[in-house]
């Protein structure tokens, strides 16, 4: 399987944000605040999507295709990435949102991502050449082939061009952790959280050296 690395284009937003809800519609980090499909697979979509839109400019997207089709993609915030302040969101159809879900669902899962999010952000800031990987998916049907780790290594060595040093990201799933450990992170902070319904949901942000 021939796998082609580049940059994601910004007439490929739809496709990739169309990969992401495939990837994401069984995951915990939805689930547990979007508990009918029918809202979760319209949330996925919509806050993906509108925060592409908002950092597409911003930040870095990278991409793995096969056979012209994307199998995954990646956003790479460097070090100098600033996040688009709230009038952006807004501007980039945010409000739309709060007219199509659940408010307090939604605010729910705001809340939830920054408290997952926190740990490698201010990690990020403890020297000035690590990049966080902000999201990461790869399309259900090209799982356990090998193009994770293919992906990672592309990342790497996209960031070691651009000065880089130092890998992080999050993952709330123990077989995604099995994953990033298999190609080379460890853990650096590990917590549980305190989610929709009082369930409790496991955080683990890791980091590699490259």
């Amino acid at each position: 399987m021939e796998i082609e690395f580049g940059m994601l284009k910004r007439d490929e937003l739809k496709e990739s944000v169309d990969l992401d809800v495939r990837a994401y519609q069984d995951y915990e980090y939805f689930t547990n605040m979007f508990p009918n499909l029918k809202e979760r697979l319209r949330a996925i979509r919509g806050i993906i999507y509108r925060s592409r839109q908002t950092t597409f400019k911003k930040t870095h997207f990278l991409t793995a295709k096969v056979d012209g089709k994307i199998v995954a993609v990646a956003q790479l915030d460097d070090p100098q990435y600033k996040r688009p302040s709230v009038l952006s969101f807004l501007l980039h159809g945010w409000l739309l949102l709060y007219l199509r879900i659940n408010i307090k669902r939604l605010n729910d899962w705001i809340f939830m991502d920054a408290v997952a999010s926190k740990p490698c952000h201010d990690y990020q800031q403890s020297a000035p050449d690590i990049w966080y990987t902000c999201s990461v998916t790869v399309d259900p049907a090209f799982q356990r082939k090998g193009v994770g780790s293919k992906f990672i290594a592309y990342w790497e060595d996209y960031i070691r061009e651009r000065g880089g040093k130092e890998l992080i990201l999050f993952t709330n799933s123990e077989k995604n952790l099995a994953f990033y450990k298999k190609n080379g992170f460890d853990v650096f902070d590990e917590r549980e959280i305190d989610v929709a319904c009082g369930k409790k949901m496991k955080s683990w942000s890791v980091r590699k050296t490259l």
